[in-house]
């Protein structure tokens, strides 16, 4: 059939609402046991659905075309087999494609299908494959449980596993795609839930983005054709890395849900006596140490390069969420990020990209994730004894409202800190949670402003507060004085001005 002819079949069935003529003259095509008529088949039905899916796909799936189009899924024609995958993303945007539950009983051929097609020397055919699976997993309604069994999904997880392996980066990509819908709640949810063969294929995709990575950064540019190249090469590992941290992500996002489902803790059927690896409580500790070791890692030297805001929003999130799903080394985390000049990143990333009103989501996210840090950094204290419950109740609020008022360079902050003019009390919250911002990354080594520019600030916010007549939490006083303290011992000429400028707060 040529291309006039399936322009013309799209007019045709578009001519007359509610025909199904062509519908069912495809079908027995389909049907038929001739191959080339097959594939002219599936190729009109592409026609169709594209000059007009949604006013077209109904009559299609009425006619059950979709469980055909699977049926074909195995065969050894890689034509037939694109060809369908093809019609299948097609139809999937649909809604009535699901609510048939076509994907319910035709999920087991796309998995078996992938997993055949990985084996071929098939690029396009291992990308239309993995698009079709991605447009499943992400269109599923969560009330109609895709996976029936933990062995098809166990499969549909290997599949993927291999996928992301890829050497060939755009079969990888989609792949790394299809992952990120794959740790969905509800894909997960028929025990027992395989987090052993979650943790391979997480493993699988960042080892794929590292190796990637390390790859691009292997290769020098030379001269100003290799430059533009080194350019081009900086937005493809900018875009790869971001989407693996996006699968990631919903690991994370798993891992959460899964915390308040008993029956997800750890598989019913492992033996009493048997090491228990194949829990959630392992699979948590297998996300924070991934983090550690290889997203950090990876997002640190892509820094080097370049900033995007959108990847440093799903980077942020999920160290926050790592502070929930581990909860018991939350402390510890925090100190290491700390360490690291997490505080500076943070504060520099606001500064960059979210004055105004601008990056709306990434202010929140960045603000989440210093409230969570600093609060669990003033729970477990380096220097001095932890603040009471009341002490801490009181941080955290003027945490919570200052935080995101925040978007200031470190020389602007420190600017605002020495204002001695009348403060009201929203500029005088966001005042506490600076201070408190540069008190707990002086603490951990992060001293990213110089001693004698911090000192000065933090005598004139004292002063401001006597001359108003306030009395700070005492947080904010132990804080100021601690500043004060390491400031002059690193710096001997401040000893002076700090003997002479003692201030007495009652």
């Amino acid at each position: 059939m040529n291309k006039d002819g399936l322009g013309e079949s799209a007019k045709n069935i578009e001519g007359s609402s509610g025909d199904t003529s062509l519908p069912l003259v495809l079908k027995k095509l389909l049907l038929s046991r001739d191959e080339t008529l097959q594939v002219a088949s599936a190729h009109c039905i592409i026609a169709v659905l594209v000059h007009s899916p949604a006013k077209h796909a109904p009559a299609f799936i009425h006619a059950d075309i979709p469980e055909f189009l699977f049926e074909h899924l195995s065969s050894s024609s890689e034509m037939l087999v694109w060809s369908s995958y093809n019609c299948l993303t097609l139809l999937a945007e649909e809604p009535l494609f699901f609510s048939k539950c076509h994907t319910v009983y035709g999920i087991e051929a796309v998995v078996r299908s992938l997993q055949g097609s990985l084996e071929m020397n098939n690029t396009e055919l291992h990308k239309q494959g993995l698009l079709l699976f991605t447009e499943i997993l992400t269109r599923q309604p969560e009330e109609i449980k895709l996976f029936t069994n933990s062995a098809m999904c166990r499969d549909a997880g290997r599949a993927l596993q291999e996928a992301v392996s890829s050497p060939v980066l755009e079969v990888a990509a989609e792949a790394v795609k299809a992952t990120s819908a794959f740790l969905r709640k509800d894909h997960q949810s028929a025990p027992p839930v395989q987090y052993g063969e979650l943790q391979a294929l997480l493993e699988a995709m960042l080892n794929r983005c590292a190796e990637f990575s390390q790859t691009l950064l292997n290769r020098r540019p030379l001269g100003h054709a290799s430059s533009r190249d080194s350019e081009k090469a900086i937005l493809q590992r900018g875009k790869f890395l971001l989407s693996t941290l996006e699968g990631f992500r919903s690991a994370c996002r798993l891992a959460i849900e899964f915390q308040s489902e008993p029956s997800a803790q750890e598989n019913p059927f492992t033996a009493p006596s048997a090491k228990k690896e194949d829990t959630l409580e392992a699979f948590s500790e297998f996300l924070l140490s991934a983090c550690d070791l290889l997203c950090i890692p990876m997002v640190m030297r892509h820094l080097e390069q370049t900033t995007h805001p959108a990847l440093m929003e799903v980077f942020l999130s999920i160290l926050h969420s790592l502070f929930v799903i581990v909860p018991h080394m939350k402390e510890k985390f925090s100190k290491k990020l700390a360490a690291s000049s997490f505080i500076r990143l943070t504060l520099e990333l606001k500064a960059r990209f979210c004055s105004g009103l601008s990056h709306s989501a990434l202010n929140q996210v960045c603000s989440n994730f210093l409230y969570c840090m600093c609060l669990n950094l003033l729970s477990a204290p380096e220097k001095t004894g932890p603040p009471s419950e009341e002490e801490l109740s009181a941080v955290s609020e003027l945490l919570q409202h200052g935080l995101p008022q925040i978007s200031s360079s470190s020389p602007e902050s420190l600017a605002f800190l020495s204002d001695r003019q009348y403060m009201e009390g929203a500029a005088r919250q966001r005042q506490y949670c600076i201070l408190l911002l540069f008190y707990l990354a002086y603490i951990h080594e992060d001293r990213f402003v110089s001693e004698a520019e911090l000192f000065e600030a933090v005598q004139s916010f004292l002063l401001s507060l006597q001359d108003q007549g306030e009395r700070p939490p005492l947080v904010i006083f132990k804080a100021s004085i601690y500043l004060l303290a390491i400031c002059q011992d690193k710096d001997n000429t401040l000893r002076e001005h700090l003997h002479s400028s003692l201030i007495s707060i009652s």
